[in-house]
Order: structure tokens, then C-alpha cells, then sequence
């Protein structure tokens, strides 16, 4: 989303498996996003952006004491662009892949007294997107495709946060719920009629695929030729509801010697409702109707101890209970090419669930702080509900994936020069991986289904250095290191691994420039940065790679009392780079071929922004 960033307090990130911070588990890390509460003083914010291709964006929020005891604060926010797009299936449209966002989020904090406050927080989301980045000659901005593909939802959502202050101790009650209403589809041939005729000869008469001799050659006589014809268009949509509630009970106990004790209970339950309709499972459906019930539930407890006045030692450990059923129901062919009618349910249980993890800071003195971190996570068992024939039912359940990760590192910082390091290592045991099977008989009959591997393992270095050259010049620079391998694996009678994994590159580089021009003209900066990403497989199931890309970014930002206007540009080269990839049939010849799609093209803008606090 859009503006998912707008009127945040703070993000915090949390590298590696995380056992008992949050409620709900995580095995690869946490983003944190922390909006801004309620505060008595009345304050205003207001930004406005324009910028390339008919984009715009604003954003209002503003926070109000109601009474002594109850502060209020809102956020709205608006972004809307065409996008990079331009589709030529009829006529030339610049929206097809346009993002339509707005945010409403509403916060209450009420303050009965000093021992207990309840924070209350809504919003409303609602993305109007569409769909259509595909090309079949992988141009990659000049779409074919004559369905509009849609990519919409609409989430409304609530959470209270109670704090009591109990003596020597602090009871924390946290509520939430959301309901999430959402549409996906898309054109699964990418093309329209006019275009298959004229690259292919596919249409009606077509001597290489529908004349008598053709056809019978390609169906051998299950279909009437040429009466039988089928335009090369395919479609797939997907209506889903999600719910999800939980409950979260936290104590945090002060203990002698300054210890912090927290633990806590949580549970959990997600409800999820497909509807579906196009060529599913490969082929085999025509449509689905696919309820996921999961439930979760987990016991944490975290001290704090510190040893002395330069060392603190803190540990977790966590246990949880994860119980997932299926309902399944669709249509399928047989092979006759009747329609008929199937169900299939299933459940599975987790109860072995156990993560923790110690961590070690050390203050050496007031400028470098050494840190050390022992973790293991876990990702939970789950079911394939996919129903393709030619599926191995031993892959029906995937087991529960776990993970072993040791950091170390270090926080530098002088009046002059900041510096971060850490380097980690990371084992992780039954790998889930999300691998495709497909029918080569039209583009949209593939499936997915997530698979174990016997292992993996991540292991690299992070570099982030800031130098304060002068009073008025800044330069930063972060290196990010990854080498990454998961074992060998069959997979459809064919051998995978033994290689990276994918969407790993092995270097990102970021370097910036800041200079303040206030010697000159006072308020006035310049922000330069260089994103440099190496290549990285776009699939477990092929060895196509990316190549690797640099992205230039500036801003030109004038601060005058209250208000901001910035110049910004992003992607000053205009540098075409591609961020996904497959292999698979698309067009009627039938053949594997490799596709992708890519990133923003040069996006220039202005944003003004207004803070009036009183």
C-alpha cells in the first residue's frame, strides 16, 4: 500500500526469528510500524504530493484533547496513479495498472487515572487497484491483455490496548480484529485475440492449429474439428474473505536488581474464505470454493537481567499450539470433459512448537556497544489443497519449518562517525518452498504447492557507516552481504538445488549524499542516493537470473517555520529492471518460455508539507 507509511511514529525491525516481543510468532523477523498516539498538545499536519504519470497523494492528521481524560487523533490519506503502463488491446489506456489508495485511521486514548489507560484504534482501507503488467514479448510496459485484472480490498479493523499498573508490575490487554474483503484477477493469456492471430496464426481456420488435419492431430479425436474452436483467452478470478481475531494477555514484573520479567498468553484464529473461478489445479477445475480455519496458540515468558552496569543478558522461550482445517469444494473435469463435483477436507495439529532465544549487550564504553544473539524460530506445518491428478499425495501436508541463527555485531557512534556491523548465520531445517506444476495446454493451468526441502542456510555480513565530513556535508554508505544454498531436492521427477535460493542477491549497496546549504540559503538541503542490487533467480524450478541494477534517487528539500517543500526525482536514469520472473507456456506453440515483469520507470514529483502545533 501506498500510504501504509503516513503519520508513523516509528518502524522498528527485528532481524531473525522473534519468540516473545509479539504475540504472534515469526521465524524470519518483525516490522514493527508504530503510528503516532494522542497527544494533549493540538497539533495539524498536512502534506500533498503530485508527481509523474497523473499521480497524487495527500495526507490530513490532527490530534485533539476532547476532555482531561480522553485524547484524539486522525489520519486520512488519499494516493492515486496510472502507473508505467499503456495498454493497447483496443485502444491505448494509461490506467490499467493504476493504484487508487486511501487510509481512515482513528485513535482514542482514555486516561481514567495514573494506574490504568485504554488506547483504541480504527481504520479503514480501501484499495481500488488494477492489474496488468504482464507482456508476451516482455516488453514491459506495453500490455495486450483485453480483461482488466483487478487487485482490490477493502479492510476494516480495530484494536484496544488496556495498561494497568498493578504495585510492582504492569498487566497489558490487547484486542484485535479485522475483516478483509478482497478481489484478484487477472488476464492469464496476457494477449487479446487480434494480437494471437497476427504473431501466431491462431484463429479459427488456421492451418497450423485448426484445420481438420491439425486438429485431429491435436485433440486425436476427443473434440469435434473445426466446430470446436476456442479462442485463446483465458481469465482467473479470486473473491476471498479474511478474518482474523486475537486476544493478548502480558505481564511485565520488576524484579530485583532491575530484572524485567514479561510472559504472556496469546491466541489467535484466521478464517479464511476462497471463491474461485478460471482453470484451477492445473487445469483440472473450473472453479473452488476453499474455507482455511487456523488457530493458534502460544505461552511466552522474557527476563531482562543485567549483570552489571555495561552488561545485560536477556532470554525468551515460547510454546505453541497451531491446529489449521481445510474445506474444500470444486468442480472438475473428467475425461470426457464432463463437469462434476468434489470435496476434500483435512486437518493437521502442531503441538511441538518450541522457539527461544538469548541475546547479549555489552557497553565497552560510551561509543561502542557489542551485542551478541543465539535464536530458534519456526514456521508451522500446513496443507496443499491442491487437487491437480498427477499430484503426489505424500506432499499433501508440508511439515513445519524450524531455523537456528546466531549474529554478532556492534553500534559505533562519535561526534564525527557512526558505524553498525553485524554478521549472522542462519540454519534452517525442512525449508518451505512454493513450487508450480503446470499442463501445457493453456497459460492459466499451473498450481502452486509448498514443499520441504531437507535444508538450507543463509550466512552473510551488514555494513552501515554515516560520516559527518563538515557541519553542512554527510555521507553514508550500508553493504549488505548474502550467500545463501538450499539442498537438492525431486520435485515431478525432476532435480532441483543444490544452488541459492531464490530472491537472494548476494550485494545491495546504498550510498548517500546530504548537504546542507544553509551557509547559503538558510532551510535549504540536497539528499543523492545510489541503490545498487545484484542479480538474484527469480524461481527455485528454473536457473533464469536477474541482472543486476543501480537506482539513482534525489531531493531537493527547503524548510521554511512550519513548512517543507521538496523536489524530488526517483530513478533519475530511467533504469529498466525486472523484479519477478517465471517459466512457463503462455502462447499456443506450447514452448516454456521465461517472463518478467519490472519496476518503476523516472518518477518526478513535488510534496508540500505543513506542521502546525499550538
Amino acid at each position: 500500500m501506498i500510504g501504509i507509511l503516513d503519520d508513523m511514529k516509528q518502524i522498528e525491525i527485528f532481524k531473525g526469528p522473534q519468540s516473545s516481543s509479539y504475540g504472534p510468532n515469526a521465524m524470519a523477523g518483525v516490522i514493527n510500524f508504530i503510528s503516532n498516539d494522542p497527544s494533549k498538545d493540538k497539533n495539524l499536519n498536512i502534506s500533498s504530493s503530485i508527481y509523474s504519470n497523473n499521480s497524487y497523494s495527500y495526507t490530513a492528521s490532527s490530534s485533539l484533547k476532547l476532555t482531561n481524560k480522553v485524547l484524539y487523533r486522525f489520519t486520512l490519506s488519499q494516493n492515486y496513479t496510472d502507473g508505467f503502463i499503456n495498454n493497447i488491446s483496443n485502444k491505448n489506456q494509461s490506467d490499467t495498472n493504476s493504484k487508487d489508495e486511501s487510509l481512515f485511521r482513528m485513535k482514542f486514548l482514555y486516561t481514567p487515572n495514573k494506574y490504568s489507560s485504554i488506547l483504541f484504534t480504527t481504520y479503514f482501507v480501501n484499495l481500488n487497484n488494477k492489474y496488468d503488467v504482464w507482456t508476451p514479448d516482455n516488453n514491459g510496459f506495453t500490455t495486450f491483455s483485453d480483461f482488466q485484472g483487478l487487485d482490490k480490498q477493502n479492510t476494516k479493523a480495530l484494536s484496544i490496548k488496556s495498561d494497568y499498573k498493578l504495585n510492582n508490575s504492569i498487566l497489558e490487554l490487547i484486542t484485535t480484529y479485522s475483516y478483509n474483503k478482497i478481489l484478484y484477477s487477472y488476464d492469464g493469456d496476457w494477449g487479446n485475440l487480434n494480437y494471437w492471430e497476427e504473431e501466431y496464426d491462431y484463429y479459427e481456420n488456421s492451418p497450423i492449429y485448426f484445420d481438420d488435419e491439425a486438429c485431429n492431430n491435436a485433440y486425436q479425436g476427443y473434440l469435434m474439428c473445426p466446430d470446436n474452436y476456442y479462442p485463446y483467452a483465458f481469465t482467473d478470478v479470486t473473491n476471498r474473505i479474511r478474518e482474523s481475531y486475537s486476544q493478548e494477555l502480558r505481564v511485565k514484573y520488576n524484579l530485583r536488581g532491575n530484572a524485567i520479567l514479561t510472559s504472556g498468553l496469546y491466541y489467535s484464529q484466521i478464517k479464511e474464505h476462497d471463491k474461485r473461478d478460471g482453470w484451477l489445479f492445473a487445469g483440472a477445475a473450473t472453479n473452488i470454493n476453499s474455507i482455511f480455519d487456523i488457530t493458534n496458540y502460544a505461552l511466552y515468558t522474557q527476563i531482562s537481567y543485567p549483570i552489571t552496569n555495561s552488561l545485560l543478558i536477556s532470554s525468551t522461550l515460547r510454546f505453541d499450539v497451531n491446529h489449521t482445517k481445510q474445506d474444500l469444494k470444486y468442480n472438475y473435469y473428467d475425461s470426457y470433459y464432463n463437469i462434476l463435483q468434489d470435496e476434500y477436507q483435512n486437518q493437521i495439529k502442531d503441538k511441538n512448537l518450541i522457539g527461544g532465544n538469548i541475546k547479549i549487550n555489552y557497553q565497552y564504553n560510551k561509543s561502542l556497544i557489542l551485542n551478541a544473539y543465539i535464536s530458534r524460530g519456526y514456521k508451522t506445518s500446513g496443507i496443499n489443497q491442491t487437487q491437480y491428478p498427477d499430484f503426489d499425495e505424500s506432499f499433501r501436508i508440508y511439515d513445519t519449518e524450524s531455523c537456528n541463527n546466531l549474529e554478532l555485531g556492534l553500534n559505533y557512534n562519535s561526534k564525527k562517525y557512526k558505524l553498525k556491523l553485524s554478521s549472522f548465520y542462519m540454519e534452517r531445517i525442512n525449508p518451505q518452498l512454493r513450487l508450480s506444476h503446470q499442463y501445457t495446454n493453456d497459460p492459466t493451468s499451473f498450481d502452486y504447492a509448498t514443499y520441504n526441502a531437507k535444508s538450507a542456510y543463509h550466512y552473510g555480513m551488514e555494513i552501515e557507516i554515516t560520516a559527518s565530513l563538515s557541519k553542512f556535508l554527510t555521507l553514508s554508505q550500508s553493504i549488505s552481504i548474502l550467500k545463501t544454498l538450499v539442498s537438492g531436492f525431486e520435485y515431478q521427477n525432476n532435480l532441483y538445488g543444490d544452488r541459492e535460493l531464490s530472491h537472494s542477491p548476494n550485494q545491495k549497496y546504498t550510498s548517500t549524499l546530504s548537504y546542507d546549504f544553509s551557509k547559503y540559503i538558510t532551510g535549504l538541503s540536497l539528499n543523492a542516493e545510489s541503490n545498487y542490487v545484484g542479480e538474484f533467480y527469480f524461481e527455485e524450478q528454473n536457473n533464469i537470473k536477474s541482472k543486476p541494477y543501480n537506482l539513482i534517487n534525489m531531493s531537493l528539500k527547503y524548510n521554511y517555520k512550519n513548512s517543507t517543500i521538496s523536489l524530488w526525482v526517483k530513478n533519475i536514469t530511467n533504469k529498466k529492471y525486472a523484479i519477478r520472473g517465471y517459466s512457463f507456456v503462455l502462447d499456443p506453440t506450447y514452448t516454456i518460455k521465461s517472463y518478467q515483469s519490472f519496476g518503476d520507470l523516472r518518477s518526478i514529483g513535488i510534496t508540500v508539507n505543513f506542521n502546525i502545533k499550538n
